[in-house]
């Protein structure tokens, strides 16, 4: 498993395997009111965090889908990884690149904000395909040594050559078991709007 601790701001994560695209990440009020825009290689999601703040990220890549006792949002999301040496999860300050890349001086790269986790971790290795990606709002202890509750993110791949959205945990932030992801319109559909 990959653990970083994350600078989230800008109400927004980004979960991409194309190059930057600041078109493909511009937020509609039906987007917002929804708390994600989805593209199968670009995902903006509400952290339903608001301000800065720090927190950890969690990302695994396993044989199935199981949620976390502390999530309070949990939903799957389509995605594929379709460039490698794009795929990542990103803040607006920080990036977690999910691909080796020896070259780097990771270091200096990590005073700009990006991490190469995979450089260290022999036993994930990503390839481009479909994934069902469970993406999950956590509430509670990330850590044995943290005393007090806060939000973490967690981050689960797994291949599926047909990944279907489908929300594992109702929320009061709108998302609930009748949720779905129109692919054609790439908009959910079913939310309870506040």
């Amino acid at each position: 498993m990959i653990k970083e601790n994350i600078l989230v701001s800008h109400n927004q994560i980004i979960i991409r395997s194309i190059p930057f695209d600041l078109e493909k990440q511009t937020w509609t009020e039906k987007d917002i009111e929804d708390g994600v825009i989805w593209n199968k290689d670009y995902i903006v999601l509400d952290p339903l965090v608001d301000d800065s703040f720090g927190c950890w990220f969690f990302i695994n890549k396993t044989d199935k889908v199981e949620i976390s006792p502390d999530s309070i949002r949990a939903a799957v999301f389509p995605f594929e990884v379709l460039n490698y040496d794009d795929f990542s999860i990103n803040t607006v300050a920080e990036s977690i690149k999910l691909y080796r890349d020896l070259k780097v001086d990771e270091i200096s790269e990590k005073e700009k904000g990006k991490y190469y986790p995979l450089n260290k971790i022999e036993t994930i290795n990503f390839e481009p395909g479909s994934y069902s990606l469970l993406y999950e709002v956590c509430l509670g202890k990330p850590e044995q040594d943290i005393s007090e509750e806060e939000v973490y993110y967690r981050f689960t791949f797994v291949r599926d050559d047909n990944p279907i959205f489908k929300v594992l945990k109702e929320d009061e932030y709108g998302w609930n078991f009748e949720t779905n992801l129109n692919l054609e319109t790439k908009k959910l559909e079913n939310v309870n709007s506040q």
